[in-house]
């Protein structure tokens, strides 16, 4: 629910949306139309939660899934591997999110694909990827961003199909397509978005397009499935009693089927047509621009007062079985009825950080920083040196590249990309996540590096003469290279979006940022190495308790404020 909602970008940015009051009930298609750069795409990231309202409030969070109007190709995951990770993002378990992935792909004809690498995809098979993904885990709202564009006839109706399950399922289905008679007579309400405010599009105004009439007979005294989907008309069979006919539009007619061939007991479908859409008359005038929307309910989605026009169109595309056709048979559709408890937050943001982790691994981004910091160590750290002298060089050498790192996990998904995580795990937690991924990598170079020192250093005092106990010695130098790692990570998430978007300046930030929180008074970082480095000249390994929680509380501090603004300034 939408209530005063405004979004800008900027401080002073002109406003793209203002003053918006918008309720989306269950069981219904919304469709949001408006001239190019009206701000279709800008509502549709703040329903699925990418962006936060600059004014105004939202209330309510339900499930959501969200499908970019162009799905980028740059990700190292195979077709399968990248719905399994976006299924276990949304909730799924592993097995449940592969096996979900492969039906999917299968209703859409890409099974076939479901190893091959996204960059190896075809741009319409990319787009049935993102919107299986989308699909998978039966979001309770389903927001589409011209999902159609790419795809091809047979897919088109097949995810006409899909999203009508869905709203028959109870989800409420949120969708933009510069076709006018896409899933014509199927959505339930229609809003147009034009200057900064909606204003609700009379149904008496709306293509109903294309309908279907199924013919279907039972046993005596055979009772109707109650709520069929579509809320479709029904005529008896004066001569036959156990002979119904009912007329639904296209779009819902895989559900009415699926819901009379599975009622007990079934009913028989005997005949199966295509009928033209109505032509209707003249509409009386829509709300004035700028008018509040505030929508209750509607039991029957699709239809409006008669006495109104409606566009015919030339052409119809029908995603629905071939007129005249008769089955007896359900086509093998994903059951409406097959619904996600919500997860718990510590999963998903598992879910994500495994997601994020993953995509750092396959894209081998992680090789620069490891080189970098291999060769620091290379040119620092000499065999027979000093341990803690050693030790507080490899942690000093550290945090420039846990700074790195985090700015690689936090830029490394392509934006359209990074909004599906987004919708589908909430932006803070999958900015969260990209943090986490980072800082974990940087702790695992920080521990590995710890132990080449071990390996290589002599375990006694800067000249020599005083023997230095190993495990308490090993010890500190894992706390200052946590130390270093956390506050670089605050300070990579501090030197890349959402705080720094441009690429330029937060390349050159990092490296000086990095190097201040090193010699700075005060930092944490220095506090820890100059302990390992003190004590080396007495043979005492000091503990940087200290200053490892100083770098925990900043750290935490920026990736609470970074979480914060992914949401606000994305």
């Amino acid at each position: 629910m939408l209530r005063g909602v405004g979004r800008r970008y900027g401080l002073r940015g002109p406003w793209v949306l203002r003053g918006l009051d918008l309720d989306l009930p269950a069981h219904t298609l919304v469709r949001i139309e408006g001239a190019n750069g009206a701000g279709k795409s800008t509502l549709l990231r703040l329903l699925a939660g990418i962006d936060a309202p600059t004014e105004g409030r939202m209330t309510g969070r339900p499930r959501t899934a969200y499908v970019p109007e162009r799905f980028p190709a740059a990700l190292p995951f195979t077709a399968a591997g990248y719905l399994t990770h976006m299924g276990r993002v949304h909730g799924l378990p592993a097995a449940e999110a592969a096996a979900r992935g492969q039906e999917w792909l299968a209703r859409f004809g890409a099974a076939g694909y479901a190893r091959t690498p996204l960059a190896e995809l075809s741009k319409g098979t990319s787009q049935k990827v993102a919107v299986a993904q989308a699909l998978l885990a039966g979001p309770d709202l389903l927001v589409l961003d011209e999902a159609w564009t790419g795809l091809d006839t047979e897919a088109r109706g097949e995810l006409d199909r899909a999203v009508a399950e869905r709203a028959a399922d109870g989800a409420t289905v949120v969708f933009v397509d510069h076709d006018p008679r896409r899933l014509a007579g199927a959505a339930g309400l229609a809003y147009r978005l034009e200057g900064r405010t909606l204003t609700p599009v009379p149904a008496s105004r709306r293509d109903e397009g294309p309908r279907v009439r199924i013919e279907a007979t039972g046993r005596p005294a055979a009772v109707l499935p109650p709520e069929l989907p579509g809320a479709p008309a029904v005529e008896r069979d004066a001569g036959n009693p156990s002979a119904i006919r009912l007329t639904t539009t296209a779009a819902y007619s895989d559900p009415v089927l699926h819901a009379l061939l599975t009622a007990r007991p079934p009913w028989h479908i005997t005949g199966l047509s295509q009928l033209p859409a109505p032509v209707q008359a003249s509409v009386p005038a829509a709300a004035p621009t700028g008018a509040a929307v505030d929508v209750a309910p509607r039991s029957s989605p699709g239809t409006g007062p008669a006495g109104a026009t409606a566009v015919v169109p030339e052409t119809v595309s029908l995603p629905a079985r071939p007129p005249g056709r008769r089955t007896t048979a359900a086509r093998p559709v994903r059951p409406p009825g097959r619904r996600t408890t919500a997860a718990r937050p510590g999963r998903r943001t598992t879910a994500a950080t495994r997601y994020q982790a993953a995509l750092l691994a396959r894209s081998q981004r992680w090789l620069a920083p490891l080189l970098l910091y291999a060769a620091l160590l290379g040119i620092g750290v000499r065999a027979g040196e000093p341990l803690l002298d050693s030790l507080g060089y490899a942690a000093a050498a550290l945090l420039p590249v846990a700074a790195w790192l985090v700015r690689l996990c936090v830029t490394q998904e392509p934006p359209a990309a990074r909004a599906v995580t987004a919708a589908a795990a909430g932006p803070s937690r999958a900015h969260c996540a990209s943090l986490l991924t980072g800082l974990g990598y940087a702790l695992a170079l920080g521990g590995a590096g710890a132990g080449a020192v071990l390996l290589m250093s002599e375990p006694v005092s800067t000249d020599h003469t005083v023997a230095v106990p190993v495990l308490p010695a090993a010890l500190a130098g894992l706390l200052a290279a946590g130390c270093s790692a956390l506050l670089g990570a605050a300070v990579g998430a501090l030197c890349a979006r959402p705080v720094l978007r441009r690429h330029g300046w937060s390349l050159a930030a990092t490296v000086p940022a990095a190097l201040l929180a090193l010699v700075t008074d005060g930092s944490p970082a220095k506090a820890a190495v100059t302990d390992l480095v003190t004590g080396s000249l007495t043979g005492t390994a000091r503990m940087p308790f200290l200053p490892a929680a100083g770098a925990a509380v900043v750290a935490v501090a920026v990736a609470a404020l970074t979480a914060r603004l992914a949401a606000l300034r994305e």
